[in-house]
C-alpha cells in the first residue's frame, strides 16, 4: 500500500483547523441548552464540507473517504460540537441506497447543512426494536431506539429495520427524539420513541456495509485527532512549566511519557488512514475499520489520560480544556462498540 497526502489534503486540513479556531465554541454547549455549535456548522456548510464526500451531481464536493477522514480528524482536534461523522454516514447511506428522486430531494439540503442528519447503526438490538408497516405508498415505524449518537442535534434520521426478514433502510423525521444525559455534551445523544412515525423506504434492496464502515472510520479519526491535540497541548505545557529551575519536559520520566503518547498517536493515525485507504479503494474494509476503532479509541483515552496527569493539578480543573478531550475520547471509545468487540471482529475475520 502506497499512501501519501497531497498539497490539496494539507490545504483541507488547514481550512478545517482555521474554521474550528475561528468559529468553534465547544464550551458553549456546556453553558447553554444548545445541541449544535451553529457557528461552526454554518462555517463548514459555507466551505462545502458537509457534503465533501457526495458526488457533485448530488450537491457535494466529489471527494472521498480520505478527505472525509481528514475533516473528522481536525474536528476531533478541536472537539468540534457538530455531528459531522453521523451526518456524513447518513448522507452516504442515502447516496448509495436512495432512488434518483430521493437523492435529488434529500441530499442537497444535507450538503448545505439545512438538514442535520443522524444515523442508527445496524446493531441487532436496533433492528429488533423498530417495526415497519406499510401505510399506502408510505411506511410507518413503531418501536424504541435506545441510543442515537448526536441524535439530539438531528432533524432527520436514517435507520435500519427488518422488512420480510431483510434489513432495509428508512428515512424519517427526528421529531420524536428525546435527549439523553451524556458525559460529553458536545455529542448530545438521544433516544427515540416511534409511534407510527411517517417514513420512506430507500429504494435499494439488501444491506450495504459501507455507511457503517465509514462511520467507524470517521469516529476513529475524531479520536485520533483528539489524542494528537492533547499531546500537542502537553508538549507545550511541559516546556512552559518549570520545576527545580528547569522545564519539566527536560526530566527523563516526562520525556518517556511523551514518547509513549506520540507512539499512540502515530499508531492511531496509521490505523485510521489505513481504513480510509481501504474505503477509497473499495477494498474489503471491515477489518480495517474495526482495527481503526480499536486502536484509535484505546490510544486516545490513554493519551488524554496521560495528558491530564502531566498537567498536574491544573489538568483536572474546569478551566483547562483537557476535560473536554477526556469526555470526547471516553464517549468515542464505547459509542460504536467497545475496543474488545472490534478486536473480536478482527479475530473472527482472521479465522474465517
Amino acid at each position: 500500500m502506497k499512501f501519501e497526502f497531497t498539497a490539496e489534503h494539507d490545504a483541507l486540513r488547514t481550512l478545517v483547523a482555521d474554521l474550528c479556531r475561528d468559529q468553534g465554541r465547544p464550551r458553549a454547549l456546556y453553558d447553554t441548552d444548545s445541541r449544535l455549535d451553529q457557528g461552526l456548522w454554518s462555517a463548514l456548510s459555507a466551505a462545502g464540507l458537509l457534503g465533501v464526500g457526495l458526488a457533485e451531481a448530488d450537491g457535494g464536493g466529489g471527494a472521498g473517504p480520505v478527505e472525509q477522514v481528514l475533516v473528522a480528524e481536525e474536528l476531533g482536534r478541536a472537539v468540534g460540537a457538530v455531528p459531522f461523522s453521523e451526518h456524513t454516514a447518513a448522507a452516504e447511506t442515502i447516496a448509495l441506497l436512495g432512488s434518483a428522486e430521493q437523492r435529488e430531494r434529500i441530499l442537497g439540503p444535507l450538503a448545505r447543512g439545512e438538514t442535520v442528519a443522524g444515523i442508527v447503526v445496524g446493531a441487532d438490538h436496533h433492528l429488533a426494536a423498530v417495526h415497519p408497516r406499510r401505510d399506502g405508498a408510505r411506511w410507518r415505524l413503531d418501536g424504541r431506539i435506545p441510543l442515537i449518537p448526536n441524535g439530539s442535534a438531528a432533524t432527520l434520521l436514517v435507520l435500519p429495520a427488518l422488512v420480510d426478514d431483510q434489513m432495509r433502510w428508512f428515512v424519517t423525521d427526528a421529531a420524536d427524539v428525546v435527549a439523553l444525559p451524556t458525559v460529553d455534551r458536545t455529542r448530545p445523544a438521544a433516544a427515540a420513541e416511534l409511534n407510527g412515525a411517517d417514513a420512506e423506504l430507500l429504494s435499494a434492496d439488501g444491506p450495504n456495509p459501507r455507511p457503517g464502515q465509514l462511520l467507524l472510520a470517521l469516529a476513529a479519526a475524531e479520536a485520533a485527532g483528539a489524542a494528537a491535540e492533547a499531546l500537542d497541548m502537553t508538549s507545550r505545557y511541559t516546556v512552559e512549566r518549570h520545576q527545580f529551575g528547569l522545564p519539566i519536559g527536560t526530566f527523563q520520566a516526562v520525556k518517556h511519557r511523551l514518547a509513549d503518547m506520540l507512539v499512540g498517536v502515530e499508531n492511531s493515525r496509521s490505523a485510521v488512514y489505513g481504513a480510509a485507504w481501504a474505503l477509497a479503494e473499495n477494498a474489503d474494509a471491515d477489518r480495517a475499520v474495526a482495527l481503526a476503532q480499536a486502536v484509535a479509541t484505546d490510544h486516545a483515552v490513554s493519551v488524554v489520560g496521560d495528558a491530564v496527569q502531566l498537567h498536574g493539578g491544573i489538568g483536572v480543573t474546569w478551566e483547562c480544556d483537557l476535560h473536554l478531550y477526556l469526555r470526547r475520547t471516553k464517549a468515542l471509545q464505547h459509542t460504536y462498540g467497545s475496543p474488545s468487540l472490534h478486536r473480536r471482529r478482527i479475530a473472527a475475520s482472521l479465522l474465517e
